[in-house]
């Protein structure tokens, strides 16, 4: 039987178009996979990737709270992930505050940050090389700080881990005889706070306030009892019994050297108090220039300079690198300098407030305006709903779709090229076309 070329060439056409129609619908389903996948990535997180700053931090109440002793730390920031990487959570959150405020009065760089439970040690020595010292609270490492009185921090890496003293001052949630049984046992107490709970206004609990206020406690920040502590660490002073602008009285100066400076730049440059045994005689004034130091109360709460006399004793909270003469009623012989005290104006206790994930400051700290009570306002900007929500549905609809519409057509094509495969195909038809 001979050759039919026109059979031949049917042939040739229906397994081309086949192959052609299979194909395309292979390459569709490719198509969808690498276009669609990305897409549905970007809309996904779209719907949580806006946020927006919170305008008190660069106008009179960000101002006011620093003003009064307050410290700006961060907390967050709502597209990032403490799980997957907490460095760059710590510095788009340092970045956020440095662009807006400063950290303290007594510095600009932020050296406070929250840091959740569970992250190794590893992670903390890199948000410690962001600049960040402090880290709290409770974050389960071994090493600590101030878990309890006797939890005094011997080495740096202890400020990984603040504890958590005191309770809360939230109203209901309070515990004033626990506050007090912490304060009396000394050291630094760290409190929390939180100033809203989704829409609503959480109150604070005024008869803590009132106890702390009317209490001999040094109000501090964590950055502030960190510096506080690290200047303990590193430091000289210098002092002669003779002065030229009274008849009687010691010259003193409390120096960081840069050798000490230059241990860890992070530690904020400070007034310490120190203790100056005098030896019988009285001071009648303590002068810098052409100014004298304040003379402070016991109950005087926020760091500062000058000088409280109790009987033989001086404390003496100066800056350091700034020397100062002392004057005394009588000649001050055989006066000791005794040491550098662990408060400010050797108070009973330390106390801190952490207002934890604060994102409107106004709101987190109306109620406080006129407290003397002081904060360590962990910052984080608000997330904002982009209005996107439901797109993430519709794009694993759409992909979803193309792939079983893409499915059915290559099943369709399969179907019908074994039907055809099957109909015979007749000579005549062939032998009429020629």
């Amino acid at each position: 039987m001979g050759s039919n070329p026109s059979l031949k060439k049917r042939l040739r056409h229906r397994a081309t178009t086949y192959f052609q129609r299979s194909n395309s619908s292979y390459i569709l389903v490719i198509l969808s996979i690498l276009v669609l996948t990305p897409l549905y990535s970007t809309v996904g997180s779209a719907a949580i990737s806006t946020w927006e700053e919170d305008g008190w931090l660069t106008n009179f109440v960000g101002e006011e709270r620093l003003n009064r002793g307050d410290e700006f730390g961060c907390y967050g920031f709502p597209t990032l992930s403490w799980q997957a990487n907490p460095g760059d959570v710590a510095t788009a959150c340092r970045n956020y505050l440095i662009n807006r405020t400063s950290a303290s009065r007594w510095a600009e760089n932020p050296i406070s940050l929250y840091t959740p439970d569970g992250m190794n040690y590893a992670s903390h020595e890199v948000l410690s090389d962001l600049g960040f010292s402090v880290h709290g609270d409770n974050t389960g490492l071994e090493n600590t700080a101030w878990h309890n009185s006797d939890d005094e921090p011997e080495w740096a890496e202890d400020w990984y881990n603040l504890g958590r003293r005191g309770g809360s001052l939230e109203a209901v949630v309070a515990d004033l005889d626990s506050l007090k049984e912490e304060a009396a046992n000394g050291g630094l107490v760290n409190m929390y706070w939180i100033g809203r709970a989704g829409d609503a206004t959480v109150r604070h609990d005024r008869d803590v306030e009132d106890w702390l206020v009317n209490s001999d406690a040094w109000f501090t920040t964590w950055g502030e009892a960190w510096s506080y502590w690290a200047s303990q660490r590193c430091y000289e002073f210098a002092h002669n019994d003779s002065i030229e602008s009274a008849d009687h009285g010691i010259s003193f100066s409390f120096l960081r050297p840069h050798n000490c400076q230059a241990q860890d730049l992070r530690v904020w440059d400070l007034p310490l108090t120190w203790k100056i045994d005098l030896n019988g005689s009285a001071v009648t004034s303590i002068v810098r220039g052409n100014d004298n130091l304040s003379h402070l109360e016991i109950d005087e709460h926020t760091l500062q300079e000058g000088w409280r006399q109790e009987g033989n004793f001086l404390f003496l909270t100066v800056m350091p690198n700034q020397g100062v003469e002392i004057q005394t009623d009588s000649s001050p012989d055989g006066y000791d300098i005794l040491a550098s005290m662990d408060t400010f104006n050797n108070a009973s206790f330390a106390v801190s407030i952490a207002g934890h994930a604060t994102e409107d400051l106004f709101k987190w700290s109306g109620r406080f305006s006129e407290s003397e009570l002081r904060f360590t306002w962990l910052l984080t900007p608000r997330a904002v709903d982009d209005g996107l929500s439901w797109l993430p549905v519709v794009g694993v609809v759409v992909f979803v779709g193309s792939i079983v519409a893409t499915y059915g057509l290559i099943k369709k094509d399969k179907l019908k090229q074994q039907t055809q495969s099957s109909e015979p195909i007749s000579p005549l038809d062939d032998s009429s076309e020629e």
